[in-house]
């Protein structure tokens, strides 16, 4: 059985009154420049654990005390531009000492030539997420300070153009340094601020076509470019007949034609995980991933498949985490999908019926640690509960399940799951339409998952949701640790 409640451990209780204090002494007028005497370590905790809920003034004032205290790593999230000048001016007396550089701001927050004379300071950067108020100007800033930097994100900065991806490569936008590029030539550039840039995400920028190949062939280490133009700027350097190879991992393709693949795999041969997103034209997941051998993760989002056959028929061992999510729902045979893919770890299906031909089948082994079945909008399809035993008892090894299409599951089924030794390592697991489930099938559930943590019974009619709140109840009078979540409909 799920165990009791642990007591709040003394430090989490000490650090919930002490930010109290803090809201209290904000609403008696103490601004973000009030000295706050506190260690480094109680202030990283309140800023990493404790800031939901707090007045921006008191998450500022926080701030501004963890820097002067001397801390490499700051992550704030603030709308005020009085209280981001604040933080400013206290990075800006200590640059040199900053690290890892957190700050999401008011989408109309003009912070300017403040923000750009501390990051000139800022040589020991290795991250950093400016979002959305960065400029060209606030790159030019960091590149003359020529941190080690790893992550960059300034998504969202519509201000952020080529001009500043040339400052990050250390050079003037040169027709001659591109002409290299896409030749396949790199060229010899003295200074590189971005040569250990490894993450990027310039979505929702002004950056081209042309900045992304710039940062592709001029980053050598860069694995993971988050752009619209990524894709586009992969085409053009096959176009180019680059036969040097790239160190891109990751392609994300946002409502736009998918990439030839056949012709990208070999100037990206670490290519492992793929997401496309709402293309304009059918997809074929079997073609992609006899494509790009190598790939670990497929994310295929809002797509229509083309007619059957659309799953592999062989085996794909290299795949470990698998989203699909269809406009139209499709038939899936769930027998295809566990053979077609053996090493799943992460599986996701969205807007699909799930069919199992011969529900006596016997269940193969899986290695599945997450698996969401999630039932189209407004639909009606109810699935046989032989297949819903079936999934439980397949993903015996998962930590989180969420099952729709639960209409037709009974206390038989889930007695029947559990007599499996099904569910026995789940800590999350959220179940849609199971309104046919007693409270005695509940308890019953916990006595046999004593990891259980959260439990969501989603879309219930009314009268099942009242009939659970006694159930709420009794876990909250017997402190038993698990979360029980109840939704549906109302009406």
């Amino acid at each position: 059985m799920v165990g009791r409640r642990l007591p709040e451990r003394l430090e989490s209780r000490a650090l919930t009154s002490w930010l109290r204090v803090l809201e209290t002494q904000a609403r008696r007028g103490e601004g973000v420049r009030a000295p706050l005497l506190a260690p480094p370590a109680l202030l990283l905790a309140a800023l990493d654990r404790g800031t939901a809920g707090l007045r921006e003034v008191v998450v500022a004032r926080l701030a501004v005390a963890a820097v002067e205290a001397g801390v490499s790593k700051l992550e704030v999230n603030l709308e005020h531009p009085t209280l981001i000048e604040a933080v400013l001016h206290a990075l800006a007396g200590r640059p040199h000492l900053t690290q890892s550089l957190n700050l999401k701001m008011g989408p109309r927050t003009a912070v300017g030539d403040l923000l750009s004379d501390t990051l000139k300071g800022m040589v020991a950067l290795t991250s950093l997420t400016l979002t959305p108020a960065a400029t060209d100007d606030h790159l030019v800033a960091l590149a003359a300070a020529k941190p080690p930097l790893q992550t960059l994100d300034v998504s969202y900065c519509t201000e952020i153009t080529d001009k500043g991806i040339w400052a990050l490569i250390g050079e003037g936008d040169d027709a001659t340094i591109m002409r290299d590029v896409m030749k396949g030539v790199t060229p010899n550039i003295q200074t590189n601020p971005g040569k250990k840039l490894a993450g990027v995400n310039l979505w929702g920028t002004g950056v081209t076509t042309r900045g992304c190949v710039l940062l592709m062939a001029l980053c050598p280490v860069l694995a993971v470019l988050t752009c619209r133009w990524a894709t586009e700027a992969l085409e053009l350097l096959v176009r180019c007949k680059r036969s040097a190879a790239l160190s891109i991992t990751q392609l994300l393709v946002a409502e736009a034609p998918s990439p030839n693949l056949q012709q990208i795999v070999p100037i990206c041969p670490h290519l492992t995980s793929l997401v496309v997103r709402h293309p304009p034209e059918f997809l074929n997941p079997a073609d992609i991933l006899v494509a790009t051998p190598n790939l670990s993760t497929l994310s295929l989002l809002q797509f229509t498949p083309t007619p059957d056959p659309w799953l592999p028929t062989t085996p794909i061992n290299a795949l470990t985490s698998l989203h699909l999510s269809l406009l139209c729902p499709r038939d899936v045979n769930l027998m295809t999908v566990s053979t077609s893919f053996p090493s799943l770890q992460h599986l996701t299906l969205e807007g699909i019926h799930p069919v199992l031909p011969n529900p006596q089948t016997p269940v193969p082994s899986s290695s599945l640690e997450t698996l969401r079945m999630v039932a189209p909008p407004l639909s009606r399809h109810n699935l046989n509960a032989n297949v819903i035993v079936w999934v439980l008892e397949w993903a015996k090894s998962c930590v989180t399940v969420d099952i729709g299409y639960c209409n037709l599951l009974t206390d038989k089924d889930l007695a029947e799951v559990l007599s499996r030794s099904a569910l026995a390592q789940v800590i999350d697991l959220r179940l849609s339409g199971a309104s046919k489930l007693s409270n005695e099938s509940v308890w019953t559930l916990l006595d046999s998952c004593p990891d259980l943590r959260r439990l969501a019974l989603k879309m219930l009619p009314m009268e099942r949701l009242a009939a659970l709140e006694s159930l709420k109840v009794q876990l909250r009078m017997d402190n038993i640790d698990v979360e029980l979540i109840t939704y549906g409909w109302k009406f």
